[in-house]
């Protein structure tokens, strides 16, 4: 008995000293991750910097309504929390970095997401350190490092950013609406030329700063955001746009500014609808130059096709729930009868 008693003792104080050993061993760490996507840094950044999308790509929690949304979800000082967790953007370089604190499941993470591109692709880099819970330092003491036991976590973080941008990208639809009757209204304008893949980054940017400018000289927005097609580079891929705020009185700008104010005059046009990201512009618009001569409509060569944004990246960063109006002026005011063609009047991707 006396045998068993020591062998005891022995036991319980090795398992003292192995757990003090391990308390007090080293507890910080720092890992870094990284990911090559096809994503642009702008869609990436624009994607994370928003914390109305954490509750999609996190990698600890996938039910969306767990999450909080403080007043404040995007850029700097945005928060959301989950079950007990929180999330919080300590700061927000555009386009360049997230710096992004973490409270799980009561460890904390200060972590930075940052972006380069490489050899045409674009790299999202995550960094993260903490310090080891008392549990985790007790699996990493038999197996293991903090690479092998922490870094699967944040690696499916990214690999979720990158599946989830991507997907979002492949949904969406063209639908024709045949005629439309565009009403004669002001605006203010700033012209903007991209690629289409950053056609939605640049259209998001001018339609920010002209809300600003309207903010500045209290003017009154009168509508839905639209752009003016300028023309397109066949070669370049290269589109050029005047992006226009309605507003409801004519504004003076300043000779040499950047944003000017016109007027649209009433038209009747060919309208199709797409929903989902701007990087199918180019689809909505073969579709409706289709539609136009398939139904034998003559397009005015006096005012240029514009696309309406009913339901933008200004309201949601979602990119499949974008609604825009794709619309090409007409000389009609009726859909003349034709032979038809066996042409259908939508098109669906999913």
């Amino acid at each position: 008995m006396k045998i068993v008693k020591y062998v005891l003792i022995i036991l319980a104080l090795s398992v003292v000293f192995l757990s003090v050993y391990i308390a007090t061993g080293k507890s910080n760490f720092e890992l870094n991750l990284s990911k090559a996507t096809e994503l642009s840094n702008q869609r990436m950044f624009r994607y994370t910097n928003n914390l109305q999308n954490f509750s999609e790509w996190n990698p600890w929690n996938n039910n969306e309504g767990a999450f909080k949304l403080d007043s404040i979800y995007k850029g700097t000082n945005a928060k959301v929390e989950w079950s007990g967790n929180q999330a919080f953007v300590k700061k927000a370089l555009p386009n360049d970095t997230l710096f992004l604190d973490l409270n799980v499941d009561g460890n904390d993470y200060t972590t930075k997401m940052y972006f380069t591109d490489s050899n045409g692709k674009t790299n999202i880099h995550w960094n993260v350190k903490g310090n080891l819970s008392f549990m985790e330092k007790f699996q990493l003491f038999f197996k293991g490092t903090p690479e092998t036991l922490i870094a699967p976590v944040f690696d499916k973080g990214l690999s979720n950013i990158n599946h989830f941008i991507t997907e979002s990208l492949k949904k969406y639809t063209i639908k024709n609406e045949n005629l439309a009757v565009i009403q004669e209204t002001y605006y203010i304008k700033q012209i903007v030329e991209s690629d289409i893949e950053g056609l939605g980054d640049k259209i998001f940017q001018s339609m920010e700063h002209m809300n600003n400018f309207a903010k500045n000289f209290e003017l009154e927005p009168y509508g839905s955001p639209f752009t003016v097609f300028e023309n397109i580079n066949l070669l370049s891929g290269n589109v050029k746009y005047a992006v226009c705020l309605p507003i409801k009185n004519f504004f003076s700008t300043a000779d040499g500014s950047d944003i000017v104010c016109e007027k649209l005059t009433a038209f009747n046009g060919y309208k199709v609808v797409l929903t989902g990201d701007y990087i199918h512009s180019d689809k909505a618009w073969a579709e409706a130059k289709k539609q136009v001569q398939l139904k034998g409509l003559t397009q005015r060569a006096d005012i240029k096709p514009i696309a309406i944004y009913k339901n933008s990246i200004l309201t949601t960063q979602k990119a499949n729930e974008w609604v825009t109006e794709f619309v090409i002026p007409i000389n009609e005011s009726y859909i003349p009868i034709v032979e038809e063609s066996n042409a259908k009047d939508s098109l669906t991707v999913r």
